[in-house]
Order: structure tokens, then sequence, then C-alpha cells
């Protein structure tokens, strides 16, 4: 999932300090205040702890320690414990629309979907119109089976940041999902184009491509989206999904090893590592192996089952409008 853009109240922080003498202590609570703020130091979560426990920050500012602190434990990969902090920053400051968000990005790695989206829908409420919420409802809906309503959200985060290509590479794979595969490559295409030192746009395509059943394009595809993020746990899972088609057994098994070999935070990685455990098992007639983290909440690894087609459930996609519209589907 995108993560909220972190806005660091620093300048509060330091104010504190104002007035107290320089001495041993005073030096000290400056690195703490600053090493709090860089959530993405292993000190950082000790450094709020003592920040809050010195008895220096006042109760109105305290949900700044707890939301600092809660980014600290989310980048270690302790997501309970970032839930933990992001609630007690909550119950400090509720009206701090950014700690929601942060706290459905965690959610959402513990494989809690609903309330991630509950969490969203009261960021968007407080904060206004935001590209990246409506980027990350769309992958929520996505992961929950629902490509029509990913895809109305993709337009809503297009209209808004037209630029971004995270948008660009989702929409690619919605419209996959949904079966336009050559809307799909187009969309992948510009990805590439736009960013092509991106890992995304040549995973979507190799995906595209592998449903097409074009195996050396989505071979080569992958393979340059693992060159540019080797931790791209989807693309490694896919590289193994392509060796069993073409019948090679053992490197397959390794490419799922490498698939969960990663924490589960890039583009498609959850489901992917669920695949990649089930086939494993499969390969080798043993037990799946557990996830990387006992935080991380698995994706179910069997998908769910189809329902049975109504004449609105397909869709078309239609390159002047940027949307889809609903069509009679094909006998099967």
């Amino acid at each position: 999932m995108q993560h909220v853009t972190r806005i660091w109240i620093v300048s509060a922080w330091l104010s504190l300090c104002l007035g107290l003498h320089a001495t041993p202590g005073f030096a000290g609570m400056t690195q703490d205040l600053a090493d709090c703020t860089a959530s993405d130091k292993k000190t950082s979560a000790d450094a709020c702890t003592r920040v809050m426990n010195s008895g220096r920050l006042p109760n109105e500012q305290r949900y700044i320690g707890h939301y600092n602190r809660g980014w600290s434990h989310y980048n270690a990969g302790a997501y309970d414990k970032a839930l933990a902090d992001f609630d007690k920053s909550i119950s400090y400051n509720p009206g701090y629309a950014d700690t929601y968000y942060s706290r459905a990005v965690a959610q959402h790695e513990r494989g809690e979907r609903e309330k991630s989206l509950a969490d969203l829908d009261i960021y968007l409420e407080k904060k206004g119109e935001v590209a990246e919420a409506h980027l990350n409802r769309a992958r929520l809906f996505r992961e929950r089976g629902e490509p029509d309503q990913a895809f109305s959200e993709l337009q809503r985060a297009a209209s808004l940041d037209p630029g971004d290509g995270k948008v660009t590479v989702m929409r690619a794979l919605v419209l996959s999902d949904l079966g336009e595969q050559g809307p799909a490559r187009s969309e992948a295409d510009k990805a590439i184009v736009a960013e092509p030192n991106e890992a995304g746009g040549y995973y979507a395509r190799a995906l595209i491509s592998f449903r097409e059943d074009s195996l050396d394009a989505a071979a080569t595809d992958a393979d340059k989206a693992i060159s540019l993020k080797d931790k791209h746990a989807a693309a490694h899972a896919l590289r193994g999904e392509i060796h069993e088609r073409r019948g090679d057994p053992k490197a397959a098994e390794a490419s799922y090893r490498r698939a969960i070999g990663f924490t589960a935070k890039s583009l498609d990685a959850r489901a992917a590592q669920a695949k990649a455990r089930t086939r494993l098992s499969a390969l080798t007639h043993e037990d799946p192996p557990a996830p990387q983290s006992a935080e991380v909440a698995e994706a179910p690894s069997e998908e769910p089952a189809k329902p049975k087609k109504h004449a609105s459930d397909c869709r078309k996609f239609i390159p002047s409008a940027q949307t889809t519209i609903a069509v009679d589907c094909p006998s099967e």
C-alpha cells in the first residue's frame, strides 16, 4: 500500500527545549527528538519512548510521539505495535487525519482490509480528496475481488493526480483482471515509458503476457522487474509460474523460495507469496513454508469460487472515455 507522507512536527518538539540550560540531558533530548522523527532508523522507536517518558512533552503533543513511534514500528515490520501506537495517537488527537491513513497502511499489512477501508474513509472525510487514498482503496478492492470498484477508485485517483505512475500500473493490473489485456498492455507500456527504472510497469506487463501465454515476453519483463527491485516478491512468484508452465519444476521451486523470502510490502506481494507457498508444497510434497513475519497476515491461498455470470457482470473498456461499460457476457 502507498504510504502517506509523514509530516514531522519537529519545530513544536524542539521548542520544548527552548530556555533550558545546555546540559548533557538537554543534548540527549535534542538527539532523541531528531531520532524519533527519523522513523527509518533502528533507534527511532526507543528515542520516541524516551521523549514521551521524559516528562517534557505536554499531553497535547503526545499524539506526535505515538504517531512517529508507530511509523518506526511499521518500518521494522512490528505491525501490532504500530497499530497500538496509531490507536493511542488517535486517542490523544482524533482530529489529525494522517494518523487514520497511517493506521490504514498498517491494517493493510495485517490483511485487515475492511478496517483499512474504513480508516481511509475517515481520512478522506477529514482531509478532503487525496489521490493516494483512492489508489489505496483501489488496491484493497482489487484484493477483495472487486475490479470494477477498483477501477472507479483509480479513475478518481487519476483525476486528482494525472502524473502518478503508480495509478497507471494499478490500472494496467485491474484492466488485466477484467480480461481487457489489450488496454491493460497499453497502460503498462505507458507506465514503463514514463518511469523506465521502476519495476511496477515491467511486472504488470509480465503478468499480462503470462495471461496471454506469451511466456518469453513474460519472462523478459519479470526478469527486468527483478533486476530493478530484487525484493519484488510477486515478480519472483510469477517467474516460478513461468518455469512451471515450461516444465522446469526445480527452477520454479527456486523462484518460489525467493518470493517467500521477503516481507510482504511490495506490489501484489501477499497474494503472490500465498500462491508461492501453495505451489512449493505441491512441488516438494512438504508443508508450506511459514510466512516471513508472524506480524503479516497471510492472504487466502485459494481463490474464492467465481459466482455465476449475469448480464451486467461483463465489462468492456472504452479507451476514449477511459472507463468500462457493462456488456452482454459471451456464452460459456
